[in-house]
């Protein structure tokens, strides 16, 4: 199997996939071949180099002119949507360039099915277990509760209630201090860190943390482009580094098959109820931890998708 990986062009967290991407093929022996711009030099590469499908991650802009070179050297694409549900109005631009359609979101993947696309997978955006890791962390990094992200209005409004509660809370990520009150921002047992933190802080993060509040992106966030208002039901990749590191997460999306395991809170008072039994109970967040890893690592590494590109790429000859 020869790999055509384009990488997405993407910053932040995007770079990071890319160098992980490529860390597999390496890790795992295979024939790959990295691509950034469609420029003379990497296409005359490409044509020489033969691969056997090309793999791309798609956000929130359609790449026309991979899609156009590729298709017209007959080299199939496996297109990765990577924010599914949120914009599925790009996805479905992009769908109709596809050979294969790999998903991180289970309803978006039923969607396109119930549209008539035949090769549907749904592979969720892996971990790398290799950074994220349960390790022993400073006491800086240690908090009650933990919540790394945007502050979306489902995630200002839980930490809203929760400074309430008589726990130590860290907050992380940009735009964060533009949304909460300043009498929140004033308490002492409050941490804001209005920064985005790359990967190699936030596993420290979760290692020092008692709970890590993983609540998603609501699929009808106003500036989301998903007209169909797909509802997100798949965790996100950053249940995979929670878990991997061993650390509790408590999350707002029910638990279902193949993930199972993780503990979910349906309201912010049974976010505070959980809060509070989990805290008092450590020996309890520990067995739930153990329960999330088994069911992330290594099913859920990066180093598995090879294996999960060669079955569809078998499926497909």
């Amino acid at each position: 199997m020869k790999v055509l990986y384009i990488q997405s062009g993407y910053g932040g967290i995007y770079s990071y996939f890319d160098r992980w991407a490529e860390e597999c093929f390496q890790n795992t022996h295979t024939e790959y071949m990295i691509a950034y711009k469609p420029e003379r030099e990497s296409l005359m590469k490409i044509e020489t180099f033969q691969p056997d499908f090309a793999l791309m991650m798609v956000g929130d802009h359609v790449p026309h002119d991979w899609l156009t070179w590729l298709k017209g050297k007959g080299i199939p694409v496996y297109v990765w949507l990577t924010e599914d549900p949120f914009y599925i109005d790009i996805s479905l631009q992009v769908m109709k360039h596809a050979d294969a359609i790999l998903t991180i979101e289970q309803n978006a993947a039923l969607y396109y099915r119930e549209l008539g696309w035949r090769h549907v997978y749904y592979i969720p955006i892996p971990v790398n277990h290799r950074l994220f890791k349960k390790m022993d962390t400073k006491h800086s990094f240690h908090s009650n509760l933990l919540l790394i992200g945007y502050p979306y209005p489902n995630r200002v409004q839980l930490m809203k209630e929760a400074v309430h509660l008589p726990y130590t809370i860290r907050v992380i990520g940009t735009e964060w201090r533009k949304y909460l009150p300043k009498k929140v921002l004033k308490q002492p047992h409050i941490d804001v860190v209005s920064t985005w933190v790359p990967p190699e802080q936030a596993v420290h993060y979760y290692n020092g943390a008692d709970i890590v509040i993983n609540a998603h992106r609501p699929y009808h966030f106003a500036f989301n482009k998903n007209h169909m208002r797909i509802k997100n039901v798949s965790f996100n990749n950053r249940t995979f580094d929670i878990a991997a590191c061993e650390a509790f997460q408590l999350t707002d999306l029910p638990a279902a098959p193949p993930f199972s395991s993780f503990i979910s809170y349906h309201s912010i008072n049974d976010f505070k109820e959980k809060a509070a039994f989990y805290i008092n109970h450590p020996e309890e967040r520990h067995k739930a931890a153990a329960s999330n890893y088994k069911e992330t690592v290594p099913a859920n590494t990066f180093d598995e998708l090879p294996v999960k590109l060669k079955a569809i790429h078998l499926a497909l000859s």
